[in-house]
């Protein structure tokens, strides 16, 4: 818990006959940072601005005060120098060496020793404070001076003095207090480490081995290594996948039992499984996912202008239908091609009642038409067409799913003709999840990644030739600035678009296991894709939504309220006169 006990409040020490401190209150508008871990009730470690460790205590009245105190300092009679206080800040030199490694390892629950020495990650910097090597020295060593030795350390190549969150240090073992040597249970045993290439975000170290490059991870608390490792630093979705991906990850790591690992166990990934963002930093893929990214921040500081979406056009595909009612769960009446058009419907609506936008729809129910429902248990119909020329009954969804962008690019085509900017056009696919981690839950978005699709596209198949949209462009073709751009600008309205979500009234959840915004799909094996009606569309900005996960309970029962799959329609409504206008 972190705090600064009030907005513009300052902790300051006084001393007291150079015993002990006493903790006083006064307004200071340059208030550091507090944060504390409790030991015990009544006792908290705390560490002020990262740098100074101090137990603060409330201290009992009477003998108590004396049970309480003399546990943690280094002279048990001075307990009382703090009695009869109302609030006391023992500092950190006061303390004996049993409460000081207690403290460290409260405020430091990532660090560890093994027989190398103490593994500090640093945790505080920025607006918590700044970490010293001086201080961790200190705290560690006893003599802030050993800073230099441990700079020295081949562990250590590349720190500094400051240190920033993320960072992790070797305290050698040679220079250690007799207490902070003692090992910690658990701790991960010796294994051959990585020769580092180099970090990405703190979170990440890069080495080789015989089997190739790696990326290597250290276990933190309360990791699992399907939702932290895989979920959050690969692209794979799928259960099966990502249990394969499992297997590979734990003979690398030489770990026993995935379900029995350590705080600090090193977890080695295999590069080719990384996404683009945690590729090390010399990769083809890690350089074009920078090169999108810097070319997605010069488009947003020169964006186009709409005001109430005039000349904006937006083509809506609600995900599968007809015959292929994609992810569902059938106990509770929830298919997702009905609640995707339901929410398309409701966009749709939106879009013309409320804005100039000119909307088009890849599909229609005959039935329903364009009507929002207020079921909150769907059936399942079969009359979804696609709106092709001619319809499409969607009885296959590979089929179904070309269509679709061949249909999408027909429209484009059209509006490009009639003088539209094509920076005014925008691609939207809904979907929803249907992730076998039932934990995992909100809503995710796809963008093309763009060295991921080809220089040119076209699907096989005889079926394909009796489609108006077919004949007239059988073949798509892009090159790779196109390729940069539509990345870019996907990525820019994605990222307005879970702006939205999360700022609506009530906030609509976002996926947060991992970024909940990615450019592929990978499978085991290596295999990477961009689905296709991201790969082939031709629109720039184009995105495919997930809206929530099928196989989550509290997914489901937002999936089954009218009232949220309106608030999901307007959160999308906003995100596009956010872009806009």
């Amino acid at each position: 818990m972190t705090s600064a006990w009030g907005r513009r409040g300052k902790l300051l020490f006084l001393s007291s006959l150079s015993c002990g401190w006493v903790l006083c209150w006064m307004l200071d508008a340059g208030a550091g940072v507090v944060s504390r871990k409790e030991l015990e009730p009544g006792i908290h470690a705390a560490i002020d601005n990262g740098r100074v460790i101090f137990l603060e205590c409330r201290p009992p009245k009477g003998p108590a005060a004396k049970a309480l105190l003399s546990k943690y300092l280094a002279d048990a009679n001075a307990w009382q120098t703090y009695k009869d206080r109302i609030a006391v800040a023992i500092p950190f030199n006061k303390l004996n060496a049993k409460a000081k490694r207690q403290a460290l390892e409260a405020l430091f629950p990532e660090d560890y020793v093994d027989k190398e020495g103490w593994w500090h990650t640093v945790s505080y910097s920025g607006l918590a404070g700044l970490e010293s090597l001086f201080a961790l020295s200190e705290w560690l060593t006893g003599v802030g001076t050993n800073n230099a030795r441990i700079l020295r350390a081949s562990a250590n190549q590349g720190l500094g003095e400051a240190l920033q969150a993320g960072q992790r240090v070797l305290v050698p073992m040679d220079l250690l207090l007799p207490e902070m040597q003692r090992l910690t249970p658990g701790a991960p045993r010796k294994k051959e480490e990585p020769r580092v290439l180099n970090t990405a975000e703190g979170e990440l170290e890069y080495g080789k081995d015989k089997a190739g490059e790696f990326a290597l991870y250290r276990v933190k608390k309360g990791d699992a290594l399907y939702s932290s490792v895989v979920v959050r630093f690969t692209d794979i979705r799928e259960n099966a996948d990502i249990h394969e991906a499992l297997k590979v990850i734990q003979k690398r790591s030489a770990i026993k039992d995935l379900n029995r690992v350590e705080i600090g166990d090193a977890v080695r990934i295999p590069v080719d499984m990384l996404s683009d963002r945690y590729q090390p930093a010399q990769s083809e893929q890690r350089r074009t996912y920078e090169a999108v990214r810097q070319e997605a921040e010069k488009l947003a500081a020169d964006p186009v202008k709409a005001a109430s979406l005039e000349g904006v056009v937006i083509i809506l595909d609600p995900g599968h239908g007809g015959r292929d009612h994609g992810a569902a769960h059938y106990a509770s009446g929830l298919f997702e091609d009905e609640i995707t058009y339901d929410i398309m419907c409701r966009i749709k609506v939106l879009l013309e009642t409320q804005t100039k936008a000119r909307v088009y729809a890849t599909q229609e129910d005959p039935n329903q038409k364009y009507v929002p429902s207020k079921t909150r248990k769907f059936t399942h119909d079969t009359d979804e067409v696609l709106l092709t020329t001619p319809r499409y009954q969607n009885t296959d969804g590979k089929i179904s799913a070309n269509l679709r962008w061949y249909l999408a690019n027909k429209i484009y085509r059209e509006e490009r003709k009639k003088g539209t900017d094509d920076r005014k056009v925008l691609f939207v696919s809904i979907h929803c999840d249907s992730l076998f981690n039932e934990s995992l839950r909100g809503t995710m978005v796809y963008i093309p990644g763009a060295g991921y699709r080809r220089d040119r596209e076209q699907p096989g198949g005889a079926v394909y030739a009796s489609y108006q949209e077919v004949r007239a462009h059988p073949t798509v073709t892009t090159d790779s600035a196109a390729r940069r751009r539509d990345e870019a600008v996907s990525l820019n309205f994605a990222k307005g678009f879970l702006r939205a979500l999360s700022t609506n009234n009530p906030p609509l959840k976002v996926h947060d296991a991992g970024d909940p915004i990615r450019n592929v799909i990978r499978q085991s094996g290596g295999r990477a894709f961009v689905p296709a009606v991201l790969r082939n569309t031709m629109v720039p900005t184009k995105v495919l939504i997930e809206t929530a996960n099928l196989t989550n309970a509290s997914d489901r029962e937002r999936l089954s309220d009218p009232e949220w799959r309106q608030w999901f329609a307007e959160a999308f409504v906003v995100a596009v006169r956010n872009y806009y206008d």
